[in-house]
């Protein structure tokens, strides 16, 4: 399998160990997606917050050690995938920052928070990751931006592990709060769009439940004509002089439609920004006292 194959490349032949620090929902779903992948659960540690969890998440993990003690987890981990809120980020790390040493590599889930900042108080050669939600079917699509420390094989081992959840592109980290917006918060937005497809075969009388069915299945075409052929390609072989398409289209453009979408994914990244700058602010201080 691909991890494996990853594993035993840049660990000299050896089966690389993984812990996860935080099995929530995106925590649990990268394991779920390391065993699919290969990789022998035994290989895989990880951590939750709360002693109730730990039978949980263990009933949904089968051979995967689960506790609430981050040190047991990162004990002989090759990687780290840090999956916790962005003001746990301290909480998670501080105590176990003299256990994560310079080889380990620590690749890191969590939204808002740099790998300067981590980098700032551990050891690890640290990598920043934005999955979307996607990666709960392996249908994701994640960015990753290496930090100073990290090595190409480093790269390769990262996005090989967001590879086996759908697609995995490296990016440069300055890029990571317009990412965010698009690719993080986009499901969202394309959710409404979805809705509003819906709820308008509601008001030209088409049942509820085959609206759904065309508007669902509209997204899922468009998107697989999207992948061989440029926007305006699709509207050129949809549109036809004097049509209904292009009628629609007026309205659109006269209703700005498509400047409303570059306002909204604008705003996102904008706002990502200033969170970013929140929880960085924060960290320092928590640090500097």
């Amino acid at each position: 399998m691909l991890i494996n194959r990853l594993s035993k490349l840049c660990l000299g032949g050896f089966i690389a160990r993984y812990a996860i620090i935080g099995l929530g929902k995106i925590g649990t779903a990268i394991a779920k997606s390391l065993i699919k992948s290969g990789v022998d659960p035994t290989s895989i540690s990880g951590s939750v917050r709360r002693v109730e969890s730990i039978s949980r998440v263990g009933h949904e993990l089968p051979g995967v050690f689960v506790t609430t003690n981050n040190a047991e987890v990162v004990k002989g981990a090759d990687i780290v995938i840090l999956a916790v809120k962005p003001y746990q980020v301290l909480d998670a790390l501080m105590p176990i920052r003299d256990l994560l040493s310079s080889d380990q590599l620590l690749i890191s889930v969590v939204a808002g928070v740099t790998t300067g900042i981590i980098e700032g108080f551990v050891l690890s050669k640290v990598i920043r990751a934005m999955p979307n939600i996607g990666i709960v079917i392996e249908r994701g699509v994640t960015a990753v931006a290496p930090g100073s420390r990290v090595s190409e094989d480093d790269v390769k081992r990262a996005c090989g592990i967001f590879s086996s959840m759908g697609r995995c592109v490296v990016v440069n980290e300055r890029y990571m709060d317009a990412i965010t917006a698009i690719s993080g918060s986009g499901p969202a937005f394309m959710a409404l769009i979805l809705e509003a497809l819906w709820e308008a075969g509601l008001l030209l009388g088409i049942p509820t439940d085959i609206s759904w069915e065309l508007a669902v299945g509209t997204l899922e075409t468009s998107a697989e004509l999207l992948r061989f052929r440029k926007p305006w390609e699709v509207v050129e072989e949809v549109t036809t002089p004097g049509g209904v398409t292009i009628r629609g289209i007026k309205v659109a453009e006269e209703g700005s439609l498509r400047g409303l979408i570059m306002r909204m994914i604008e705003e996102t990244a904008r706002r990502g920004g200033e969170i970013s700058r929140e929880i960085e602010a924060g960290i320092r201080s928590r640090i500097n006292n």
